[in-house]
C-alpha cells in the first residue's frame, strides 16, 4: 500500500478490541491472541500478545475479531503484514493491508467509516 493511499483512509481507534489473528505460511503455531488497535477500510493495525517469531513481512495473515459490548460483530479479514514495530509493554505492533475482502466485509468496513463508529 503506497503512504499517500494509506494517510487517505480515515482510521477508527478500537479501544482495543481482543481478536486473534494466523499467519498463514505458519499454520502450526495456531491462532495467536492480539489486539486490534485501530481499523481502516484498507488494513488493521494491531499488537500480537505473545512474540512474533520469525518476522512475518509479506506474508498472508488472517485476523478475527469480535466488535461490541456483546461481540455482535465478528469479522475475519483476510490480509497481508506489511511493517513490524515495537508495540507497548514488549508487544509487536502488526500493521495489515487487506486482500480478497468479501462484499460483505467490504460494507461492513464502509459503513463503520460512513457512521465513524468507534466502540
Amino acid at each position: 500500500m503506497t503512504g499517500n493511499l494509506r494517510r487517505r483512509a480515515p482510521r477508527a481507534a478500537t479501544e482495543q478490541w481482543p481478536g486473534k489473528y494466523l499467519i498463514d505460511d505458519d499454520q502450526s503455531s495456531g491462532w495467536r491472541e492480539c489486539i486490534v488497535l485501530d481499523l481502516s477500510n484498507l488494513g488493521v493495525g494491531l499488537e500480537s500478545v505473545d512474540e512474533v517469531h520469525p518476522a512475518p513481512i509479506g506474508q498472508s495473515i488472517q485476523v478475527e475479531v469480535d466488535m461490541g459490548d456483546s461481540a455482535s460483530i465478528h469479522l475475519r479479514l483476510a490480509g497481508v503484514v506489511r511493517n513490524l514495530g515495537p508495540g507497548k509493554a514488549g508487544r509487536t505492533r502488526i500493521g495489515v493491508e487487506f486482500t480478497g475482502l468479501s462484499e460483505r466485509e467490504e460494507a461492513v468496513l464502509k459503513t463503520m467509516e460512513y457512521l465513524n463508529i468507534r466502540w
